[in-house]
């Protein structure tokens, strides 16, 4: 399969997807059904068998599964004996203890089908040089699908791994690397690095695209984000955005048209839900992300709560596919703010101070005031005190989103190491503090 011929099963006519879907959900329900623990009671609890799901509508009917319950019930979801484990991977941990995930040989050969699929979508061919610097440890199981994926389609790849910029820009420079894969943040390091070594990251280099993950690139009006701005210009490179999680063993992509991520009808089932009443709202409506895996072997999930609000939109992309696409990640649903009225998400700060030229990196903090009413402060990296800087975050934050948050001044280097204090993988910007984030 060339790069540029779809995956017949990405251009089906609509009412052919819902069929295929509807065919591989009973399949998945009856396999849960008697291979989970975890499913066999909670929908005899709820009353309901699979035999009950007689559309793909009716999906409604089951229960949702959420985080804490895979978090705490983490075996009983398993499916398999640990003799057809190959893989074990892990979620990152960011919204709490890490959950244990492991992957049959069956799923494994499907998330590289599926992630070449997506990069298929980006446009990789056997001329690409991939330089790949996600994480290859710490049971992150994101990164060798990905080589396997990019080996298949023939490009060469790169298995730097995160950090280590000096050799990063050494072998870039090297092997002629035309494509990156990474986090939004490591982009603006690296051209940090590039240039104290004398590159300029946008002449000496041989980039052509990034891909990039952990951070939107588009806000909820569909318009680009300042991170994407600024890669773009400091790099000259086009950027493509990488949603995508563990327990759904899924990473889905941008194509060309940049029209949202471009999920895969064969593999998972979306919803998008109201995360207050879990009704099943439209297309092009925000709300929650509700994920059924419709091909997982090892752990299945039915019904998943991801926490994270989108929109989803399942009318034809200009390029020509069908699948269901997942517009921009809003922010998480347990991190909603409501300040005197203003309802916002930490993103939605983060893309004010992103604006902000002398603000180098920052942390945000959500608590409770003294009266029990939700607040923020803010954390700002800067290389030293500057009023002016400050005065201008709070006007900002004031007029755009109307918040007066509490402003405290650090170094850069002190808010970089907040980030990774917990030995994340991945930077932790926000920090919600408020009692019932903590229960």
């Amino acid at each position: 399969m060339t790069t540029e011929k779809f995956d017949k099963i990405d251009m089906l006519p609509l009412n052919d997807i819902k069929k295929l879907q509807f065919q591989l959900l009973k399949k998945q329900l009856d396999y849960v059904w008697k291979k989970s623990r975890f499913y066999r009671k909670k929908f005899s609890d709820a009353g309901i068998t699979p035999d009950d799901i007689k559309t793909l509508k009716d999906i409604r009917k089951l229960p949702f599964t959420t985080k804490e319950e895979l978090r705490l019930q983490n075996e009983d979801f398993v499916c398999i004996s640990n003799r057809k484990t190959i893989d074990i991977g892990t979620t990152t941990g960011t919204t709490g203890s890490p959950i244990l995930l492991p992957v049959s040989k069956k799923d494994w050969d499907g998330f590289v089908r599926i992630v070449k699929r997506g990069f298929s979508m980006i446009g990789i061919t056997p001329d690409d040089v991939v330089q790949l610097t996600l994480a290859f440890d710490q049971l992150f199981s994101v990164s060798m699908p990905s080589d396997y994926a990019l080996k298949e389609i023939g490009a060469t790849v790169a298995r730097m791994g995160p950090g280590n910029n000096k050799k990063q820009i050494e072998l870039m420079i090297k092997i002629k690397s035309t494509i990156i894969h990474a986090s939004p943040d490591y982009m603006f390091s690296l051209a940090e690095t590039a240039r104290e070594m004398g590159y300029d990251p946008q002449k000496d280099f041989f980039l052509k695209k990034g891909i990039f993950l952990g951070q939107p690139l588009f806000d909820r009006n569909d318009r680009p984000t300042t991170v994407k701005k600024k890669i773009e210009e400091i790099w000259g490179i086009e950027c493509f955005s990488d949603y995508g999680s563990m327990e759904m063993l899924a990473g889905l992509f941008e194509c060309k048209m940049h029209n949202g991520h471009h999920s895969y009808a064969d593999w998972l089932y979306l919803e998008v839900i109201n995360p207050e009443t879990g009704e099943v709202l439209g297309d092009d409506q925000e709300g929650e992300l509700v994920a059924t895996t419709l091909m997982l072997e090892a752990i299945p999930v039915i019904r998943y709560r991801q926490g994270d609000i989108t929109r989803l939109q399942n009318n034809r992309c200009t390029c020509g596919r069908t699948s269901p696409r997942i517009m921009s990640i809003v922010g998480r649903a347990n991190h909603l703010l409501k300040i005197k009225g203003t309802s916002i998400y930490p993103q939605q700060i983060e893309e004010l101070l992103m604006q902000e030229p002398g603000i180098k990196n920052y942390t945000i903090e959500a608590f409770k005031d003294a009266n029990g009413c939700d607040a923020v402060k803010i954390m700002a990296g800067l290389q030293e005190k500057n009023d002016k800087v400050v005065e201008s975050v709070k006007m900002h934050l004031k007029t755009k989103i109307r918040i007066t948050p509490e402003i405290e001044v650090l170094s850069p280097q002190e808010i970089y190491a907040i980030w990774f204090r917990h030995g994340d993988r991945k930077p932790q910007k926000f920090f919600d503090l408020r009692p019932e984030s903590l229960a």
